[in-house]
Protein backbone atom coordinates (compact mmCIF):
# COMPACT_ATOMS: atom_id res chain seq x y z
CA UNK A 1 0.00 0.00 0.00
CA UNK A 2 1.18 3.45 -1.16
CA UNK A 3 -0.52 5.17 2.34
CA UNK A 4 -2.06 3.49 5.30
CA UNK A 5 -3.62 5.40 7.95
CA UNK A 6 -3.95 3.69 11.40
CA UNK A 7 -6.77 4.14 14.22
CA UNK A 8 -6.34 7.92 13.42
CA UNK A 9 -8.12 10.16 16.39
CA UNK A 10 -7.93 13.84 16.91
CA UNK A 11 -10.08 15.85 19.11
CA UNK A 12 -10.79 19.87 19.46
CA UNK A 13 -11.84 22.03 22.49
CA UNK A 14 -14.41 24.36 20.90
CA UNK A 15 -14.72 28.49 22.56
CA UNK A 16 -16.44 27.17 25.25
CA UNK A 17 -13.64 24.56 26.12
CA UNK A 18 -16.00 21.62 25.55
CA UNK A 19 -13.68 19.19 23.69
CA UNK A 20 -14.89 16.61 21.24
CA UNK A 21 -13.75 13.84 19.40
CA UNK A 22 -13.83 14.22 15.44
CA UNK A 23 -12.05 11.69 14.07
CA UNK A 24 -12.25 8.16 16.56
CA UNK A 25 -10.03 6.15 14.84
CA UNK A 26 -9.75 6.01 11.20
CA UNK A 27 -8.55 3.44 8.91
CA UNK A 28 -8.19 2.90 5.20
CA UNK A 29 -5.40 1.45 3.40
CA UNK A 30 -4.96 3.69 -0.65
CA UNK A 31 -3.40 1.58 -2.74
CA UNK A 32 -0.69 2.74 -5.53
CA UNK A 33 -1.77 4.35 -8.46
CA UNK A 34 -5.56 4.15 -7.64
CA UNK A 35 -8.13 6.73 -7.49
CA UNK A 36 -10.05 6.87 -4.01
CA UNK A 37 -12.78 9.29 -3.09
CA UNK A 38 -13.47 10.63 -0.18
CA UNK A 39 -17.00 11.18 1.11
CA UNK A 40 -19.09 12.44 4.27
CA UNK A 41 -21.20 15.25 5.69
CA UNK A 42 -20.17 18.74 6.34
CA UNK A 43 -17.83 19.06 9.66
CA UNK A 44 -16.86 15.23 9.21
CA UNK A 45 -13.61 15.71 9.27
CA UNK A 46 -12.35 15.01 6.21
CA UNK A 47 -9.91 18.32 5.53
CA UNK A 48 -8.78 17.40 8.84
CA UNK A 49 -7.65 14.07 8.12
CA UNK A 50 -5.77 15.61 4.78
CA UNK A 51 -4.08 17.93 7.27
CA UNK A 52 -3.26 14.97 8.80
CA UNK A 53 -1.59 13.56 6.13
CA UNK A 54 0.22 16.18 5.04
CA UNK A 55 1.30 17.69 8.29
CA UNK A 56 -0.47 20.52 8.83
CA UNK A 57 -2.23 18.95 11.69
CA UNK A 58 0.09 17.59 14.17
CA UNK A 59 -2.75 16.68 17.43
CA UNK A 60 -3.34 13.57 16.80
CA UNK A 61 -3.01 9.76 17.92
CA UNK A 62 -2.22 6.57 15.62
CA UNK A 63 0.07 6.55 12.56
CA UNK A 64 0.16 7.42 9.09
CA UNK A 65 2.31 5.54 6.52
CA UNK A 66 3.35 6.91 3.18
CA UNK A 67 5.46 5.33 0.53
CA UNK A 68 7.30 2.92 3.92
CA UNK A 69 8.12 6.37 5.99
CA UNK A 70 5.85 7.18 9.76
CA UNK A 71 4.65 10.44 8.91
CA UNK A 72 3.88 11.28 13.10
CA UNK A 73 6.48 13.95 13.33
CA UNK A 74 7.68 15.48 9.71
CA UNK A 75 6.74 19.32 8.78
CA UNK A 76 4.60 19.98 5.79
CA UNK A 77 7.46 20.48 3.83
CA UNK A 78 9.86 17.27 4.71
CA UNK A 79 6.42 15.30 3.64
CA UNK A 80 5.91 17.17 0.37
CA UNK A 81 9.55 16.29 -0.20
CA UNK A 82 8.56 12.20 -0.18
CA UNK A 83 6.03 12.88 -2.69
CA UNK A 84 3.27 13.55 -1.56
CA UNK A 85 1.14 17.34 -3.34
CA UNK A 86 -1.88 18.87 -2.22
CA UNK A 87 -4.75 21.32 -3.81
CA UNK A 88 -6.27 23.20 -0.84
CA UNK A 89 -9.55 24.77 -1.14
CA UNK A 90 -9.78 28.07 -2.93
CA UNK A 91 -8.79 29.51 -5.64
CA UNK A 92 -4.63 29.00 -5.10
CA UNK A 93 -2.75 31.33 -7.52
CA UNK A 94 -0.11 33.43 -5.36
CA UNK A 95 -1.41 37.47 -5.85
CA UNK A 96 1.65 39.45 -7.07
CA UNK A 97 3.44 36.27 -8.44
CA UNK A 98 3.10 35.63 -12.15
CA UNK A 99 1.04 33.02 -13.62
CA UNK A 100 4.44 31.65 -14.34
CA UNK A 101 5.83 32.11 -11.31
CA UNK A 102 2.50 30.02 -9.66
CA UNK A 103 3.39 26.90 -12.04
CA UNK A 104 7.43 27.21 -11.15
CA UNK A 105 6.64 26.66 -7.47
CA UNK A 106 5.50 23.37 -8.28
CA UNK A 107 8.74 22.24 -9.56
CA UNK A 108 11.49 20.29 -7.86
CA UNK A 109 13.72 22.54 -6.58
CA UNK A 110 17.34 21.48 -8.03
CA UNK A 111 19.32 24.63 -6.39
CA UNK A 112 22.16 24.44 -3.96
CA UNK A 113 20.19 26.06 -1.13
CA UNK A 114 23.18 27.08 0.81
CA UNK A 115 23.48 30.79 1.60
CA UNK A 116 25.79 32.75 -1.46
CA UNK A 117 25.48 29.84 -4.02
CA UNK A 118 23.41 31.88 -6.59
CA UNK A 119 25.78 33.69 -6.45
CA UNK A 120 28.81 31.86 -6.41
CA UNK A 121 27.06 29.19 -9.18
CA UNK A 122 25.04 31.52 -11.74
CA UNK A 123 25.03 29.56 -14.54
CA UNK A 124 23.67 26.63 -12.41
CA UNK A 125 20.75 28.78 -10.98
CA UNK A 126 19.98 30.02 -14.50
CA UNK A 127 19.90 27.06 -16.13
CA UNK A 128 18.31 25.45 -12.94
CA UNK A 129 15.58 28.03 -13.47
CA UNK A 130 14.98 27.36 -17.05
CA UNK A 131 14.53 23.73 -16.30
CA UNK A 132 11.54 24.69 -14.02
CA UNK A 133 10.47 27.16 -16.27
CA UNK A 134 10.13 24.66 -19.45
CA UNK A 135 8.50 22.02 -16.97
CA UNK A 136 5.63 24.61 -16.41
CA UNK A 137 5.29 25.27 -20.22
CA UNK A 138 5.00 21.99 -21.12
CA UNK A 139 2.73 21.04 -18.35
CA UNK A 140 0.41 23.85 -20.15
CA UNK A 141 1.05 22.70 -23.56
CA UNK A 142 0.17 19.02 -22.41
CA UNK A 143 -2.91 19.70 -20.48
CA UNK A 144 -4.77 22.15 -22.41
CA UNK A 145 -2.81 21.80 -26.25
CA UNK A 146 -0.69 23.65 -28.23
CA UNK A 147 -0.74 27.23 -28.20
CA UNK A 148 -3.25 27.39 -25.62
CA UNK A 149 -4.46 30.78 -24.30
CA UNK A 150 -2.56 30.28 -20.87
CA UNK A 151 0.51 30.57 -22.82
CA UNK A 152 0.11 34.29 -23.91
CA UNK A 153 -0.64 35.00 -20.03
CA UNK A 154 2.43 33.73 -18.46
CA UNK A 155 3.52 37.25 -16.64
CA UNK A 156 0.04 38.09 -15.96
CA UNK A 157 -0.45 38.33 -12.26
CA UNK A 158 -2.58 34.96 -10.99
CA UNK A 159 -4.99 37.23 -9.14
CA UNK A 160 -6.45 37.81 -12.43
CA UNK A 161 -7.39 34.68 -13.27
CA UNK A 162 -10.84 33.61 -12.32
CA UNK A 163 -11.45 31.26 -9.70
CA UNK A 164 -12.57 28.16 -11.91
CA UNK A 165 -9.06 28.88 -13.61
CA UNK A 166 -6.85 29.19 -10.97
CA UNK A 167 -8.25 25.14 -10.11
CA UNK A 168 -7.33 24.38 -13.21
CA UNK A 169 -3.87 25.96 -13.58
CA UNK A 170 -3.30 25.19 -9.79
CA UNK A 171 -3.80 21.23 -10.90
CA UNK A 172 -1.29 22.10 -13.95
CA UNK A 173 1.10 23.18 -10.63
CA UNK A 174 1.00 19.79 -9.46
CA UNK A 175 1.36 18.08 -12.19
CA UNK A 176 5.28 19.86 -12.54
CA UNK A 177 6.06 18.09 -9.38
CA UNK A 178 7.81 15.14 -8.59
CA UNK A 179 4.33 13.56 -6.77
CA UNK A 180 3.81 10.20 -5.79
CA UNK A 181 0.20 11.04 -3.89
CA UNK A 182 -1.85 13.85 -4.72
CA UNK A 183 -4.57 15.10 -2.04
CA UNK A 184 -7.27 16.99 -4.02
CA UNK A 185 -9.69 18.76 -1.44
CA UNK A 186 -12.61 19.79 -3.53
CA UNK A 187 -11.50 19.96 -6.67
CA UNK A 188 -14.64 20.81 -8.47
CA UNK A 189 -16.14 23.17 -5.57
CA UNK A 190 -18.04 26.37 -6.91
CA UNK A 191 -16.70 25.82 -10.56
CA UNK A 192 -18.84 25.88 -13.90
CA UNK A 193 -19.25 22.77 -16.27
CA UNK A 194 -16.93 23.63 -18.60
CA UNK A 195 -14.07 23.61 -15.85
CA UNK A 196 -16.21 20.95 -14.49
CA UNK A 197 -15.35 18.55 -17.50
CA UNK A 198 -11.59 20.46 -17.96
CA UNK A 199 -10.91 19.40 -14.45
CA UNK A 200 -11.97 15.59 -14.84
CA UNK A 201 -9.98 15.73 -17.74
CA UNK A 202 -7.46 16.69 -15.95
CA UNK A 203 -6.87 14.83 -13.26
CA UNK A 204 -7.82 11.45 -15.75
CA UNK A 205 -4.53 12.50 -17.11
CA UNK A 206 -2.47 13.01 -14.32
CA UNK A 207 -3.83 9.83 -12.71
CA UNK A 208 -2.60 8.02 -16.17
CA UNK A 209 0.91 9.14 -15.58
CA UNK A 210 0.70 6.74 -13.01
CA UNK A 211 0.13 9.07 -9.69
CA UNK A 212 -2.27 8.20 -7.00
CA UNK A 213 -5.07 10.26 -6.24
CA UNK A 214 -6.95 10.93 -3.11
CA UNK A 215 -9.50 13.59 -3.33
CA UNK A 216 -12.59 15.16 -1.00
CA UNK A 217 -15.27 15.57 -2.92
CA UNK A 218 -19.24 16.01 -2.44
CA UNK A 219 -20.20 15.35 -6.77
CA UNK A 220 -20.76 11.99 -7.37
CA UNK A 221 -20.93 11.81 -10.92
CA UNK A 222 -17.76 12.82 -10.59
CA UNK A 223 -16.86 10.33 -8.11
CA UNK A 224 -18.67 7.67 -10.51
CA UNK A 225 -16.98 9.17 -13.63
CA UNK A 226 -13.32 8.45 -12.21
CA UNK A 227 -12.76 7.26 -8.82
CA UNK A 228 -12.00 3.29 -8.52
CA UNK A 229 -13.06 3.35 -5.06
CA UNK A 230 -15.31 5.55 -2.65
CA UNK A 231 -14.32 5.75 0.92
CA UNK A 232 -17.49 7.36 3.56
CA UNK A 233 -16.12 8.95 6.28
CA UNK A 234 -18.88 9.14 9.37
CA UNK A 235 -18.60 9.51 12.95
CA UNK A 236 -15.35 10.08 12.85
CA UNK A 237 -14.61 6.81 11.09
CA UNK A 238 -14.46 4.89 7.91
CA UNK A 239 -17.68 3.04 7.62
CA UNK A 240 -17.23 2.13 4.26
CA UNK A 241 -15.21 1.48 1.65
CA UNK A 242 -15.65 -0.18 -1.64
CA UNK A 243 -15.19 0.20 -5.20
CA UNK A 244 -17.15 2.68 -7.31
CA UNK A 245 -18.70 -0.53 -9.61
CA UNK A 246 -20.37 -1.61 -6.95
CA UNK A 247 -22.66 1.11 -6.07
CA UNK A 248 -25.70 1.54 -8.32
CA UNK A 249 -25.34 5.21 -9.35
CA UNK A 250 -28.27 7.05 -10.66
CA UNK A 251 -26.83 8.52 -14.19
CA UNK A 252 -29.58 11.11 -14.79
CA UNK A 253 -29.93 12.32 -10.89
CA UNK A 254 -26.56 12.37 -9.02
CA UNK A 255 -26.96 10.81 -5.52
CA UNK A 256 -26.99 12.90 -2.59
CA UNK A 257 -24.34 11.98 0.27
CA UNK A 258 -27.35 10.75 2.47
CA UNK A 259 -28.57 8.30 -0.57
CA UNK A 260 -25.56 7.08 -1.32
CA UNK A 261 -24.89 6.10 2.67
CA UNK A 262 -28.26 4.34 2.50
CA UNK A 263 -27.56 2.54 -0.28
CA UNK A 264 -24.58 1.36 0.52
CA UNK A 265 -25.50 0.13 4.28
CA UNK A 266 -29.07 -1.35 2.61
CA UNK A 267 -26.61 -3.49 -0.19
CA UNK A 268 -24.72 -4.73 2.97
CA UNK A 269 -27.52 -5.86 4.82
Amino acid sequence: MLLQLKDIHTSFTNSRNETFDLLRGVSLDIEEGSITALMGGNGSGKTTLFNIISGFHKNYSGSVIFDGHNLKRLPPHAIASLGIGRLFQGGQLIPGLTLLENLQLGAPDTNDNRPLSSLLKPHQTREADLQKKNKAIESLIQLFGEGNKYLDKLYDDGSSFSYGAQRLLSLARLMIGDHKLLLLDEPTSGVNQQFFDTIKSIITQIASTGKTIFFIEHNTKFIRDIADSCAILSDGIITEHCPTDNIAWDVAKPLSYNTLIKQLFHEQS
